[in-house]
């Protein structure tokens, strides 16, 4: 076991260590974290004016507040994508060494995203007839549409800043000049051969059967991102790399969080998007799905693991932990459990910590796919969101509580004979420590 564990360091721990150091990873993770209050308010009053029940809906549009509560979907969802290329940009400065100017490089990559986005919208009116406003900007690329344009900008447009401020290629004021002042002329320079750059982007997509950069992007990213993040298999492989990595005392979660973001941010906003208007959801896997039916209460679904602690434990050493890991456990925090019991480098701990979450998933996915519970709605599931709840916010509706409820009682039972062998080797111990305190 210890030949098969040393392995698993020398392969795992440096993937972990280039993932943690990737310089994009790290621009697009810290960019979607700092997008958190605005996905969580859109998500928040989204559920709020679509919650599945019947007298509440009835409630809520009879006294007109159903179109009230949807006011901040259009301007925070609906719109993620402004906040994305803005944040991601600035992250991306931040983790290439350009703090200071990583405000200059995120206003520059929102500039480049307007200028990508084509003028005119086509609609009709209410007598049925085409119109064409030529000096409008469709808000489609400005939702979860545009989202692969604002993190390859967010990404890209700092690193071209970079180069620019590397070679001094920057108008430098007297250092009398205040500082805030002083960085937006230097920006001026670097603005204007970016924005020139996009000009030319623009013109060269619009000579392609795409029509522009967006729908470009858009075309070429979203089928073979789609197909990959709509195969379960992804999402058990994310849910094992992070487990693994926590049993080597990894935070595991850092890792699979960044790729899970690129992946899944997008077709959970369509789940939201569509669950707002009433529509069917069109994806069955979703971030949701981490906290949802993955790694509930917190990794390696230690919310089984959690109620073994609390019910089952007959050692001292396991009684005292329960009452930090109980809630903990509850609000979908595992590190008590992780660091307590301890699950790392725990030989008895490692088959449920990777079965659990992934028997978990696999019996969730299967319960959409069948059409037992519906799909999961968009809204965003954080850490610290006590179990059950999360599965009502996950769904809007009390099957996926149900589901949930289901799923825990499972990883319950998986966690058992392997919490048991534990309690029971604690007792042992305690048994001859008491034994040799009483011959002292």
């Amino acid at each position: 076991m210890n030949g098969f564990t040393e392995k698993l360091q020398n392969i795992l721990i440096p993937f972990s260590q280039k993932v943690n150091n990737s310089k994009i990873l790290k621009g697009i993770s810290g960019g979607f974290s700092a997008m958190l209050p605005v996905v969580m308010v859109g998500a928040i009053f989204t559920l709020l004016s679509s919650l599945n029940i019947g007298p509440y809906q009835t409630f809520i549009t009879n006294i007109g507040l159903k179109s009230i509560l949807a006011i901040p979907a259009d301007y925070t969802t609906n719109m993620i994508s402004l906040y994305a290329v803005f944040l991601i940009a600035k992250a991306e400065a931040e983790a290439i060494g350009m703090k200071d100017e990583s405000t200059s490089s995120g206003i520059i990559a929102l500039m480049v995203f307007m200028i990508l986005i084509p003028l005119g919208v086509t609609g009709k009116t209410q007598a049925g007839e085409a119109v064409n406003v030529a000096a409008a900007v469709g808000t489609t690329f400005l939702g979860s549409a545009g989202l692969f344009t604002a993190m390859i900008l967010g990404i890209a447009v700092p690193w071209i800043h970079n180069i620019f401020v590397k070679r001094n290629i920057t108008i430098k004021m007297p250092d009398s000049v205040p500082p805030m002042i002083s960085r937006s002329f230097g920006a001026m320079i670097p603005a204007i051969c970016i924005a020139a750059l996009a000009i030319i982007i623009r013109l060269l997509c619009a000579a392609t059967p795409y029509g522009s950069a967006t729908m470009l992007i858009y075309g070429l990213l979203k089928a073979p991102l789609t197909a990959m993040a709509a195969s379960p298999l992804t999402f058990i492989i994310l849910l094992l790399v992070c487990n693994i990595l926590w049993f080597f005392g990894i935070h595991g979660g850092m890792v699979a969080t960044a790729i899970m973001n690129a992946l899944y941010t997008e077709i959970t906003l369509e789940n939201l998007a569509a669950y707002g208007a009433g529509q069917a959801l069109p994806n069955i896997i979703t971030s949701q799905a981490w906290f949802g039916i993955g790694n509930i209460g917190g990794s390696g679904c230690a919310i089984g693991l959690c109620l073994c602690i609390l019910f089952f434990a007959k050692s001292e050493r396991y009684k005292a932990l329960r009452k930090i890991s109980t809630p903990a456990g509850l609000c979908g925090i595992s590190e008590p459990m992780v660091f307590g019991l301890p699950m790392v480098l725990n030989p008895m701990m490692l088959i449920p910590m990777l079965v659990a979450p992934t028997v978990t998933f696999l019996l969730g996915w299967g319960a959409m796919a069948t059409g037992i519970v519906p799909y999961m709605n968009g809204v965003a599931l954080s850490t610290g969101t006590p179990v059950l709840l999360s599965a009502f916010i996950a769904w809007g509706d009390f099957r996926g509580v149900l589901l949930q409820a289901v799923l825990i009682a499972i990883s319950t039972l998986i966690y058992y004979p392997f919490f048991k062998m534990c309690d029971r080797q604690s007792l042992e111990e305690e048994k001859a420590s008491a034994e040799e305190t009483q011959k002292a």
